[in-house]
């Protein structure tokens, strides 16, 4: 339980730190005009508000223990890898969209909508197929090690 904790805290403060850096790096870019647009950034190429930083901890928080419940064998033990990481993702993207509502980080222009769903779509794809392409080599040197143990212990 006490390590579950500890890397729960550490994904919370990579996420955060990873967010926290994005957007930085998006207030530069975007400029006054994006203040338009977005909630987050409200105080165009100024900085982050505080109520955003808040937001997107929350929004962090979230995405935190849905990982928690779907990544890792805390409620489900027995759920195929790829079907873990869909409804994940799944369920992280419902979030997203309750938070852009709530918060209007996203304008209710169409295009802009479509341009995020087009966006986060692709890179959702991406990270499950990396995800689940790393787990797979992992779950291989696993399995690679075990057999050479095995191999050891019949041989003596």
């Amino acid at each position: 339980m006490k390590n579950k904790l500890v890397s729960f805290i550490k994904d919370f403060l990579e996420i955060s730190a990873f967010i926290i850096l994005v957007f930085t790096i998006l207030t530069v870019a975007l400029g006054e005009g994006a203040g338009q647009v977005s909630s987050l950034f409200r105080l165009g190429n100024s900085g982050i508000s505080v109520e955003s930083l808040l937001q997107l901890f929350a929004w962090t928080l979230g995405v935190c223990l849905i990982k928690l419940v779907f990544l890792t064998d805390v409620v489900f033990k027995s759920l195929n890898g790829v079907v873990r990481y869909v409804l994940c993702f799944g369920l992280i993207t419902i979030l997203l969209v309750i938070f852009a509502f709530c918060f209007k980080w996203i304008s209710n222009e169409l295009k802009y909508w479509l341009t995020f769903l087009c966006c986060y779509a692709v890179s959702t794809v991406i990270s499950i197929v990396a995800s689940n392409l790393i787990n797979k080599k992992e779950d291989k040197k696993l399995n690679d090690a075990l057999n050479m143990l095995k191999e050891k212990n019949y041989k003596n």
